[in-house]
């Protein structure tokens, strides 16, 4: 276990400024900033009907951030955990290391959840920054408003991030099937009626925010339609989707034999 730490947090101090300097995050970050400029732009613009602070929050911030960006960001940096040093063809000199293999994994996607979780953290207050410059009458702009979304934002992109990490230790392509996934099947799935919801990361998300947030939540027409589970059940399955996920793809990464092609 001391090896395994060890070489987890040297993997992660590494790995850390390498992403920092990386394409792949300036592509996610200006991903990410989307949903606030397009926030500015309609409450700039002088509309017949002006929208209210709250309903551009929870409209914009549930079709936008938490369908689009919140999954799309977290499957690209995600899926690099793994993927990345088979493409560059570091991956055998890295086993032959004396370290654990699953140290690998865990180390690099700790780097890629502190930097996605910064970068979901700064477009979302963007986006409410935004979404509060409209002068609309409804529903306002309050704790019951933002707090829910923040949370839900990091949580997902935790979740998200953390299955595309664990994808890339069985497949060599996971931003691929990840992707389906997301905008696909759960994109199906999440809006059915019945048990099927439970099997997605979406409903778990918006029964979060449904449980900690206000009245505001309930006027928009995609959290009235769909049943919820309660918030301890929420974030249960949400924190045991990143361990599983982690532990899951350690396991498949410390037993796989990678065959790179000449």
């Amino acid at each position: 276990m001391k090896a395994l730490l060890s070489a987890t947090w040297l993997l992660f101090v590494t790995h850390l400024p390498r992403l920092l300097r990386s394409r792949r995050t300036l592509l996610v970050l200006i991903v990410a900033l989307i949903p606030a400029a397009i926030a500015w732009i309609v409450t700039s613009v002088a509309l017949k009907r002006s929208p209210s602070p709250g309903a551009v929050a929870t409209m914009g911030g549930w079709i936008l951030l938490m369908q689009v960006v919140v999954p799309l960001t977290a499957l690209v940096m995600g899926s690099a955990a793994v993927a990345e040093e088979v493409e560059d063809r570091t991956l055998t000199y890295l086993f032959t290391r004396p370290m654990p293999r699953a140290a690998l994994l865990l180390g690099r996607w700790a780097a890629i959840a502190v930097v996605l979780t910064v970068i979901l953290a700064l477009a979302t207050w963007l986006f409410l920054v935004a979404a509060g410059r409209a002068r609309g009458e409804g529903p306002q702009l309050d704790a019951g408003v933002r707090w829910p979304l923040a949370t839900a934002v990091l949580m997902g992109g935790l979740a998200y991030s953390a299955a595309a990490a664990a994808l890339g230790a069985f497949v060599r392509y996971p931003i691929v099937i990840g992707l389906g996934y997301a905008f696909a099947v759960e994109g199906f799935l999440a809006n059915l009626p019945g048990k099927n919801q439970m099997l997605t990361l979406q409903h778990h998300l918006r029964s979060w925010i449904m449980a900690q947030g206000s009245e505001t939540w309930s006027r928009f027409e995609k959290f009235t339609t769909a049943g919820t589970v309660d918030a301890r059940t929420a974030a249960f399955v949400l924190v045991g989707v990143v361990v599983v996920a982690l532990a899951v793809g350690s396991w498949r990464l410390s037993r796989r034999e990678f065959l790179l092609s000449a």
